[in-house]
């Protein structure tokens, strides 16, 4: 009932997700005839990634203040995690190769999604699958398709990051894969999604406002053989492109 009625109370947010459900289904659909017809490329994945995120980013209203991108594919990205905006941002700017859990294939469009971006779905309680998706990192970034993944592992309010998980960096530690820092800001700390807040309760909030402000921040490349070394100066960077934010901001 209390969903219902925030949802009755909140036209634009409701336009901005049948929208968004919209999207997704056309870059589905047209990038589905166009991997039966032509098979995958990375023309195909670049397509599919900026065309979902930046028609996401137009319609919800999400203004982004940014520095210069990195030129090349030959990476992994690593954002700091507020929001499941950090995706349509990462998308747009960024059209990477995401690593996510194996439990989203279940998910109809994600499964279509997936074929059509390169993303990497992973088993964490699984050895192998661990092992598999180091290939697939390396076999990804070999064709010059970026890779971008969470190191945090789940959402964080912030100011800062929370602790990131050790598995990322001993992939790029053993590949040699370069890191590129990325920090996510949002001027109002609501927009974070955190803890049980739902789904719909915080879209629904949050997306009956006009406009949705966004920093971000790239930071330099990073390449060490030691993991532990190549998780805390991403950690570092990463911190110190939040509070050079955060101070700009006031």
């Amino acid at each position: 009932m209390k969903t219902a009625r925030i949802i009755l109370l909140a036209p634009l947010a409701l336009f901005r997700l049948i929208s968004i459900l919209t999207i997704s289904a056309v870059v589905a659909l047209v990038g589905w005839l166009w991997l039966k017809l032509f098979g995958f490329s990375r023309r195909l994945q670049n397509w599919s990634m900026q065309t979902w995120g930046k028609s996401i980013l137009f319609i919800c209203g999400i203004k982004t203040d940014k520095n210069e991108k990195p030129q090349n594919g030959h990476f992994i990205l690593m954002p700091n995690h507020r929001s499941y905006i950090d995706i349509f941002i990462v998308a747009a700017y960024n059209p990477a190769a995401f690593v996510g859990k194996a439990e989203l294939k279940k998910w109809p469009l994600l499964k279509i999604g997936a074929k059509l971006t390169n993303s990497i779905f992973v088993s964490r309680a699984e050895l192998q699958s661990l092992v598999s998706t180091m290939h697939k990192i390396k076999a990804s970034v070999n064709k010059d398709i970026p890779v971008a993944l969470f190191p945090e592992g789940t959402t964080y309010k912030g100011p800062l990051t929370k602790p990131f998980k050790n598995g990322s960096f001993k992939v790029a530690a053993d590949t040699g894969i370069p890191i590129i820092p990325m920090a996510i800001h949002f001027k109002d700390e609501k927009d974070a999604w955190i803890d049980d807040d739902t789904f719909v309760g915080h879209f629904f909030r949050q997306m009956s406002k006009p406009l949705i402000h966004v920093s971000v921040r790239y930071g330099k490349p990073l390449v060490n053989s030691d993991y532990k070394i190549l998780q805390k100066e991403t950690r570092e960077q990463i911190n110190a492109m939040l509070e050079d934010i955060i101070s700009r901001n006031g």
